[in-house]
């Protein structure tokens, strides 16, 4: 499926106690050159390989357990320099719950790593291949996670800490940020004075990082609170965009917004009283804006069936919007949601309004996706000749997304890929240098 945010080239799928775990290339290449250096053996080498997954993986399993009794359904992904464990819970976290999450990683790579050392003292490890096991191991793990524990974002210390500073999340964010300039400042001073190197540039890669967050949250204050608000929505940060409209007197926020900030709460008759302001601003003159806010409720509270018929109604409905709340219900694990909200869109025809280029496409390519996730192939191979005619042009996507390897032995995916390559190809021909 094609997210928000796309990149990488997995190398292996398979799924490990009920998580699916994706390895990425770029994560091989990155623990080979760290396990490479001038006097190395092979045998020591051959043991890095192998251990630093093992090691990486058993860390975001601890995550993905303990993300998995909120209700999401967790996904483990090992790129670049380490593991990252995704889900979407059902409802937003509390504090002692992000913060169990956060910790559950390191927690277990310092379980493991005390028992080895604990082990080698009382039984032994004899000379040779077992000893440079024990000894990587023992690194990969306690000593990992110790590092991870450092409250430096995104490093599990950093969003632990970010959980026990005082504010709405948002604040949190950019209060944990300013700490991890300061922690990651030092770290890459005293990594440069040992010798270091790698230790010292990954301290100043974490300095320009949370530099960066800092600044994007001012910015973000400066931003038009509405667009603020509606961001926080989508985003399932209902705690900050609460905290956004608390000021009854602020004349800037737009009476809708507020409507959906209400929508979005867990109390009842709140709910009630701001979903109900925002039927009533569908029959008005900003309806395409009151459908989009519905949509954003509706993905806080994992409403997928109150979304679909949305979508299927008459109302002017955004196509960014429901490219959001297709992403957000195959994110969350309700592949039948997903297509079947995508596909009321594709039957209404599309928006109103223009949409933005390749939106339309990739709703429909994303349709394809879950439907073919629950077995409903012809439906998939329909939705995914829509995506071809729509103007897909992601040709890599299409043959490395294994959502759509049901689909492929079906009449019709042929053609609609023969024209999918051919728009690729066509783009390629046309960038600079082409």
């Amino acid at each position: 499926m094609t997210q928000l945010v796309e990149g990488g080239r997995p190398i292996a799928r398979f799924r490990l106690l009920g998580f699916p775990v994706h390895i990425d290339i770029s994560f091989v290449i990155i623990i080979a050159v760290l396990g490479w250096y001038p006097g190395v053996t092979v045998r020591a080498f051959v043991v890095w390989l192998v251990m630093v997954p093992i090691a990486v993986l058993t860390h975001e399993l601890g995550h993905a357990f303990v993300a998995r009794s909120t209700g999401a359904e967790p996904s483990i992904a090992l790129a670049g320099l380490g593991g990252l464990t995704t889900y979407v819970p059902p409802r937003p976290l509390s504090r002692a719950r992000s913060f169990a999450i956060s910790v559950a990683g390191p927690a277990v790579g310092l379980v493991i790593g005390a028992a080895l050392i604990a082990y080698g003292r009382t039984a032994g490890v004899p000379d040779g291949l077992a000893t440079t096991i024990v000894n990587t191991a023992i690194f990969t793990t306690l000593g990992w996670s110790l590092l991870n524990l450092l409250p430096v974002l995104p490093l599990d210390g950093g969003q632990a800490l970010r959980e026990l500073l005082p504010g709405a999340p948002a604040t949190r964010e950019a209060r944990a940020a300013m700490v991890s300039v300061v922690v990651a400042a030092i770290g890459a001073v005293v990594a440069y004075r040992y010798g270091l190197v790698f230790g010292a540039l990954m301290a100043a890669f974490f300095v320009f990082s949370n530099v960066m967050t800092v600044r994007a949250a001012r910015e973000q204050r400066q931003l038009d609170v509405n667009a603020r608000a509606v961001r926080m929505l989508w985003s399932g940060r209902v705690e900050d965009a609460r905290a956004l409209v608390a000021d009854p007197t602020d004349e800037r926020m737009h009476p809708l917004v507020r409507a959906a900030v209400r929508a979005a709460s867990d109390e009842p008759a709140e709910r009630a009283a701001g979903t109900g302001e925002l039927q009533v601003g569908l029959a008005g003159r900003d309806a395409a804006g009151a459908a989009s806010l519905l949509l954003a409720v509706h993905r806080v509270h994992h409403d997928w069936d109150s979304a679909r018929s949305l979508v299927a109604s008459a109302a002017p409905v955004d196509a960014g919007a429901v490219l959001g709340i297709v992403t957000a219900a195959h994110q969350a694990g309700a592949r039948l949601a997903s297509a079947r909200i995508g596909q009321a869109w594709l039957d209404r025809g599309g928006p109103g309004t223009p949409p933005a280029p390749q939106v339309p496409a990739t709703i429909a390519y994303n349709t394809a996706c879950g439907w073919a996730a629950v077995g409903e192939l012809d439906r998939g191979v329909a939705a995914f000749r829509a995506a071809a005619d729509l103007g897909f042009a992601d040709l890599t996507m299409v043959d490395s997304d294994e959502d759509l390897a049901p689909l492929r032995p079906r009449p019709g995916y042929d053609e609609a890929r023969s024209t999918i390559r051919r728009r690729a190809l066509a783009a390629a021909d046309e960038a600079p240098g082409g």
